[in-house]
């Protein structure tokens, strides 16, 4: 650190600060001892720009100046700093401005050894070429190519209207002019503003060929209510089960999460439901919400209304007796069986079924949603919705009933009902084993 005592302010070059009280009760509550100035940020500023300078251990009282060691077009800068904080705007280039520095109440200047600041050019409007991608999603982090952008050099996409002067670039260009953007505005065209290495500007980018406009999507938000049920809401933990999702179109995406431990706002819809259903594998008995994700949205949103419950693994009570609960009215016989109502067209979907738990319940073609869809109401209580027996395996009194085919001596089948207390085992159309009536 060199020390000045005559003429102190002819010593160091062209960069003049006065750290000054707005009072001067502030000034005589100052602590006592020197200070010295560590370190400027920025330590870099364009030519001809207003730019805030900190200046890290100086205390409010404090001088610190710089001129051009004795040549006598010295151009002196003054300004006041509060909480350590000074404006500038300097109208030359530099490479490197030494600060000095004078203690309040002091006559002596101190140069601030390792302490420089250069002046760089202004940033040129054409210093980019274009931008790649051209098209972003709202709140979607994106890397992106800014042609002809230097290392270290910063940028930032402003609303179209807004004034590059007012912004301040934050996203620092890599060695390859590349970039992490995240844009949470408002969808529509975001101009570029950006500012050289080292400097301390902010300049719209207006090439020859044109201003340089990003478009931004505006995110798609997924409603709460676009999954009206789901079919089977009861499946068995660790068993990979197809359910269906009424309400699911191309390009969506789900996920079924413990509603006492985990949240949608922190999951992540990965399993592709763009079908109408997918196969999930659950862990863990409990109940699970939904988290859905549209297609186009950046969101996880549960869906209301929908649970699944997880049972663990083993033969729970309402499967055992298989077509008696709910006293259900409706003959099934005439309908075909399903998988899951939203398979069924509008042509098939009165005329099937589908089964949970072992109860049987009849499709419906449901009008209240769009598009229209085969729908499933396996929560009703409606006896006329629910099936009544099996088809050939409705229950009796006494052993098992089961039917065997036989062949008669043309090429029809006929059938004979026999009861069986024995495994059975069928072979060529045939019932073997021991018969007790």
């Amino acid at each position: 650190m060199t020390r000045h005592s005559s003429n102190p302010l002819r010593s160091c070059a062209l960069f003049h600060v006065l750290l000054a009280l707005s009072e001067a009760k502030q000034m005589m509550q100052r602590s006592e001892g020197p200070t010295s100035v560590k370190q400027i940020d920025p330590a870099s500023i364009s030519v001809k720009t207003a730019t805030e300078i900190t200046f890290a251990g100086a205390a409010d009282g404090d001088k610190a100046d710089d001129d051009d060691g004795g040549d006598a077009g010295a151009v002196m800068v003054r300004l006041l700093i509060l909480q350590g904080i000074g404006r500038i705007t300097l109208q030359d280039e530099a490479e490197a401005l030494k600060l000095c520095f004078q203690g309040a109440g002091k006559t002596e200047v101190e140069e601030q050894t390792g302490i420089a600041l250069a002046v760089v050019p202004g940033t040129d409007t054409a210093a980019i070429s274009g931008i790649n991608p051209t098209t972003v999603t709202q709140g979607v982090a994106t890397t992106m190519t800014l042609m002809g952008a230097g290392a270290g050099s910063k940028a930032i996409f402003l609303p179209a209207k807004e004034d590059c002067r007012d912004a301040t670039p934050t996203v620092e260009l890599d060695g390859n002019s590349k970039g992490l953007f995240t844009i949470n505005g408002a969808g529509g065209s975001y101009k570029l503003c950006y500012r050289g290495p080292g400097g301390s500007d902010s300049v719209e980018q207006n090439p020859e060929a044109g201003p340089i406009v990003l478009k931004v999507e505006q995110a798609l938000a997924t409603p709460q209510d676009q999954i009206s049920s789901i079919s089977p809401n009861l499946i068995t933990s660790n068993v990979a089960t197809t359910i269906a999702l009424v309400g699911a179109s191309e390009g969506d995406k789900a996920i079924f999460v413990n509603s006492e431990t985990s949240e949608c706002e922190s999951a992540t819809p990965d399993k592709d439901v763009g079908s109408g259903h997918a196969s999930f594998n659950v862990d863990g008995a409990g109940t699970y919400v939904l988290c859905f994700t549209a297609k186009g949205a950046a969101d996880s949103v549960q869906q209301k209304g929908i649970s699944l419950t997880v049972k663990a693994p083993g033969v729970a009570q309402n499967m055992l007796g298989r077509w008696s609960s709910k006293n259900g009215e409706l003959d099934c016989g005439s309908l075909s069986q399903v998988p899951y109502c939203s398979a069924a067209g509008i042509n098939t979907c009165e005329r099937s079924y589908a089964i949970q738990s072992g109860i049987g319940y009849k499709c419906f073609w449901n009008t209240g949603v769009w598009p229209p869809a085969c729908d499933v109401d396996m929560g009703t209580d409606e006896r006329t919705m629910i099936c009544s027996a099996l088809p050939l395996l409705q229950p009796v009194s006494g052993p098992t009933p089961v039917v065997a085919r036989r062949r008669s001596a043309g090429s029809r089948f006929t059938e004979a009902a026999a009861s069986f207390t024995a495994p059975v085992t069928l072979e060529t159309g045939v019932a073997r084993g021991t018969q007790t009536s």
